[in-house]
């Protein structure tokens, strides 16, 4: 049977909205046509080993649970947020659960928080575990997208790379799972630029009770209305204290379930903003939270349910109305496009506005008898199951599983030449084991070209010998900075990808084989750089989770905030140098990170291989701790004057 995976920090019954419901119910849905593996946080083992020992019934036995350690959050070490931590743990899960074969056959993330980037990465970057697997992500609603429809789109940089994580997953995992409705062209106005191949598929949906009763509401009492879910600004509850306090019917009562959130304005309670926007309207309740197990009896007590949101993926709460019997009333937004048909499920908004809403309340009130009609029909159930059909879902995993990934086939005859440009000044002590890991590559024909910067101490005597033991070239210049060293060597260099490496770092054994199999398989790249594992002058690894250097790439405009693009030591496309992207000649520090953001600004971009491919020293006299942090504020001005340098024409054409 195929192996299919499925990644998730929400998981019903221990925690989550929607995202968690999918998750179990796809589980059950699969089981008999995969082995399905449900990887989640080690919070919720103690609560799976309890459920389990009681026999209850919502835990999917039919799917094996691996937990995965959280990072802790008071020190996650060098990654850029708590979730990249996250993401690289559930990458490491993967690997070792599938160890010794080829892998799941797919296995799927939710977009939120991005918990996929770094298997994304992985099988973006032709990681042998994931070769034949095809890694989806599927839409739920991006973090990103829920802080601006909360009204507040921090700037801090551990925001951004969270948001950059988010976009690069949607961008590079292999397909891209979408539900219906408009979501699909919601995220592609949102986003604008390419996602993911895309694949239509319902949503996982297997309500606890399927029947609720039918309704015992008198049709001569009050129409009654109820919301449920977080009460948060993207929910639309402000426009729905708007509408119904704007109606002019009394007959009327609205019951508002949902934990609170700060999202009102000035990050306030939102309970609070409603409670006052009610007035102590006794025909508006509020009751907080419930249990999941009392939500159909809830529904069951009320005619319509009244979703406003400003916008939805594919809303678990819509579900549970149909679930429940009854219908709804939504805003012609995402899935609710297509999950509120009329005068099958319910009836949409003209817009997302509170007017708009107060004018189909109050419309209902005019058809109250076609609200008992539906009701009495049953046709929101019969809804449902159009939409949630278990054989649908299953069928579209099993395409899905059809066109799993495969291995790229190596496109050249003869390998290419590579060059490696190791730049040297004043290391002695280590540049023997920089030559001696060049020599060590799986890849061959490499050259190296060592480029001497003016280091001429008697000690530096120590590369004549180094040039008579190895095949190598020794170049000499006077003392001109890292940058210039770089630029010389590779102006000397025959091959036709290039190699910067400092004289005092490590490259693994299969660094440079990697990198080109890359670059063959996508063109579309301009280099390949990978994680980076810390050592110390005697060459003792660093622990975790301060271990190396987990860089993201420069697709993002991050990048412009922090040198997310990666180390200088990458296998890089010589037509980047042809095209005039060389190393700055004036910066005194960071002239790897000015180039990657020269590249960005250019629309040239790279791939990260997120394995720790080689080793880079920390010295206590290195260049980064002597110039680079002491100065990163003066070093910051400088990059951004030379990069709005190279964007004017500033010689005459008329002289």
């Amino acid at each position: 049977m195929p192996a299919i995976a499925v990644v998730s920090r929400e998981v019903f019954p221990f925690g989550g909205g929607g995202i968690g419901v999918h998750v179990t119910s796809l589980a059950e849905i699969l089981a008999s046509e995969a082995e399905v593996t449900i990887f989640t946080s080690s919070h919720h083992r103690e609560s799976y080993e309890r459920l389990i020992a009681a026999g209850d019934p919502r835990i999917p036995t039919s799917a094996s649970f691996r937990f995965i350690d959280e990072p802790d959050p008071l020190n996650i070490g060098s990654y850029y947020n708590y979730m990249h931590a996250w993401s690289a743990r559930t990458c490491d899960a993967l690997r070792k659960a599938y160890r010794g074969t080829r892998g799941p056959d797919l296995v799927e993330f939710p977009d939120y928080l991005s918990e996929g980037l770094v298997t994304v990465q992985a099988r973006d970057s032709l990681d042998p575990a994931f070769r034949n697997t095809l890694v989806c992500v599927r839409t739920h609603t991006s973090a990103e997208m829920c802080s601006v429809l909360n009204g507040v789109l921090r700037d801090d940089f551990e925001t951004r790379s969270v948001f950059a994580s988010e976009r690069y997953a949607l961008e590079r995992a292999d397909r891209l799972i979408w539900p219906g409705g408009d979501v699909l062209r919601t995220y592609e106005r949102f986003y604008e630029r390419s996602l993911a191949r895309p694949v239509r598929i319902a949503n996982g949906f297997l309500p606890e009770v399927r029947a609720a009763g039918t309704s015992q509401l008198p049709s001569d009492g009050p129409l009654r209305f109820i919301y449920f879910g977080r009460l948060e600004r993207r929910k639309g509850v402000q426009n729905l204290l708007r509408a119904v306090t704007a109606m002019h019917p009394q007959d009327w009562e609205l019951t508002v379930v949902g934990d609170d959130t700060d999202t009102a304005p000035l990050g306030v309670s939102m309970k609070m903003q409603l409670e006052a926007m009610a007035g102590g309207d006794p025909r508006i309740s509020f009751l907080g939270g419930v249990s999941r197990q009392e939500l159909p009896r809830l529904i069951a007590e009320h005619h319509l349910a009244v979703l406003p949101s400003l916008w939805e993926c594919w809303p678990n709460t819509a579900l549970e109305t149909l679930a429940a019997g009854r219908p709804l009333v939504a805003t012609p937004t995402g899935g609710f496009v297509e999950i509120v048909q009329s005068g099958e499920s319910g009836w949409l908004t003209e817009d997302c506005s509170g007017g708009a809403l107060t004018q189909r309340l109050y419309d209902l009130f005019h058809a109250r008898g076609e609200v008992d009609a539906l009701i009495e029909s049953g046709r929101p159930r019969r809804q449902l199951a159009k939409l949630v059909e278990p054989d649908r879902v299953r069928e579209g995993y099993l395409r899905l599983l059809g066109e799993r990934a495969r291995g790229p086939q190596r496109r050249r005859e003869s390998p290419p030449l590579v060059s490696v440009v190791l730049t040297y000044f004043q290391l002695e002590e280590y540049v023997e084991d920089a030559i001696r890991s060049v020599f060590a590559q799986t890849h061959r024909p490499v050259e190296l070209i060592l480029v001497n910067d003016g280091s001429m101490r008697e000690a530096d005597l120590v590369l004549a010998d180094l040039a008579a033991r190895y095949p190598l070239v020794v170049i000499t210049q006077p003392n001109s900075g890292l940058g210039a060293a770089r630029n010389f060597g590779i102006s000397q260099a025959c091959g036709e990808l290039i190699v910067p490496l400092d004289a005092d770092n490590i490259l693994e054994p299969e660094f440079i084989a990697r990198g080109v199999e890359l670059l063959d398989a996508h063109e579309e790249y301009a280099y390949v750089t990978s994680w980076s594992r810390y050592i110390d002058s005697d060459g003792t690894p660093h622990e975790p989770p301060s271990e190396g250097y987990q860089p993201l790439g420069n697709r993002s405009e991050i990048v412009h905030g922090d040198n997310v693009a990666g180390d200088a030591t990458a296998v890089i496309r010589r037509r980047v140098f042809d095209l005039g992207h060389w190393y700055s000649q004036d910066m005194t520090s960071y002239e790897d990170w000015l180039f990657y953001r020269e590249l960005h600004s250019a629309g040239i971009y790279g791939a990260v291989i997120p394995e720790r491919l080689f080793r880079y020293r920390v010295r206590p006299g290195s260049m980064i701790r002597e110039i680079g942090l002491q100065h990163q504020g003066r070093l910051a001005d400088e990059m951004r004057a030379r990069i709005r340098e190279r964007q004017v024409t500033w010689e005459s054409k008329n002289a």
